[in-house]
């Protein structure tokens, strides 16, 4: 073996890690490359937000429901419209209001569901 593979300062020199595996020009190029990869994926996921907000607040085209004509026991034009636009955005316009009344005295269901629900929350003994 030749003296010079056997000094210590060969392996000294072989064991030695390199103290700059890259340059630091191409460090900076590699972050800044990932910094341009997350700042696209951001602008996608912004302009996809945009795009289902600015859908969303263009009117929708629902079919109304045809109001019948006036009666005594009849909700005013207001109150239908007010009820209309709420089931449209509550249930999409798919759906449609069959009937709307007002005369509550002679349907007394609304009262009966209370107090069932009032009754069914007490505890029995």
């Amino acid at each position: 073996m030749p003296a010079a593979l056997a000094s210590p300062a060969f392996f000294a020199a072989a064991a030695a890690p390199a103290t700059q595996p890259i340059s630091v020009q191409t460090a900076l190029l590699i972050i800044l490359g990932i910094i341009l990869l997350l700042a696209a994926k951001s602008l996608a996921s912004l302009h996809r937000r945009v795009d289902a907000l600015s859908a969303a607040a263009q009117p929708k085209q629902a079919k109304a429901a045809p109001a019948s004509e006036a009666t005594d026991g009849s909700p005013p034009p207001e109150i239908i419209a007010v009820i209309t636009a709420a089931v449209v955005e509550t249930l999409g316009s798919e759906h449609r209001i069959v009937s709307i009344n007002a005369d509550t005295q002679d349907n007394p269901s609304w009262s009966h569901e209370g107090r069932r629900q009032i009754f069914n929350s007490r505890k029995v003994r």
